[in-house]
């Protein structure tokens, strides 16, 4: 399998969807996945401007001049691609967003009826890759990525992808307690590559790695005191603090 991952997360390395994306991929190499990475905040990627130039004038081919182009030949190629993004405004970032719109080359101008809806067709005649979701939130209840999943659920049916599913982590910030909380981090991390391990051999993500994925390790009302007192000495300092 052909993995191309993209991080959306302005952090890059020092955020929690880096920790959780890559114990996603590293499962999938220890499966015999060829992954490549790339952060999207290094990229240069212009937004769209909706100027259907890639589908009249030059079919296939934007009229931005940017890193684009070589990040959706990494697209086309890959078997499956997966977005890792940390929740934004209870959806993904802009630079994710800015990423999937420019996506629209890869498509036809034309409509074919796919199950009742009018779907646009890829240009290349292949099948799109499959798409999984990696994110995290620094919000304690799972429900807040509904929203961010049933985008993403919608947008693989519009190009006709399969949507494999969301490896997911609320109250991400568990990642930072590694001294207080080091066998709860493990299992988490671990569930994060078994995840990965199961998309190569298997084709899927079980229900019962996603829910080990996300699990609950401390009580709501201790997560809330934790989050506000870091979030009181960040305010004391001016500075964003290492938790």
């Amino acid at each position: 399998m052909k993995i191309f991952a993209v991080n959306g997360s302005p952090n890059m390395k020092k955020g929690m969807t880096h920790i959780l994306l890559e114990d996603f991929l590293e499962g999938a190499r220890e499966a015999g996945a060829e992954v490549e990475t790339i952060f999207l905040q290094k990229k240069k990627i212009n937004y769209c401007l909706g100027c259907f130039d890639c589908w009249v004038k030059n079919p296939g081919v934007c009229v931005h001049k940017d890193d684009m182009p070589e990040l959706m030949e990494k697209a086309r190629q890959a078997d499956c691609i997966v977005i890792g993004t940390p929740l934004y405004v209870d959806g993904m970032t802009a630079q994710t967003k800015t990423f999937l719109d420019r996506m629209i080359p890869l498509v036809e101008p034309h409509f074919e009826l796919v199950d009742g809806h009018y779907r646009h067709p890829p240009r290349s005649g292949r099948n799109p890759a499959d798409i999984v979701l990696v994110s995290v939130c620094g919000f304690y209840e799972r429900d807040n990525f509904d929203g961010l999943i049933d985008h993403m659920e919608r947008m693989c049916r519009n190009m006709q992808s399969r949507f494999v599913g969301a490896v997911v982590r609320p109250s991400s910030y568990i990642f930072t307690l590694e001294k207080i909380l080091g066998e709860q981090i493990k299992e988490i991390r671990e569930a994060a590559r078994r995840a990965g391990r199961e998309l190569v051999e298997k084709d899927t993500l079980s229900p019962k790695v996603l829910d080990d994925v996300a699990r609950d390790y401390l009580p709501k009302d201790l997560m809330l005191k934790g989050a506000n007192d870091f979030w009181d000495k960040c305010i004391k300092a001016g500075k964003l603090l290492s938790a």
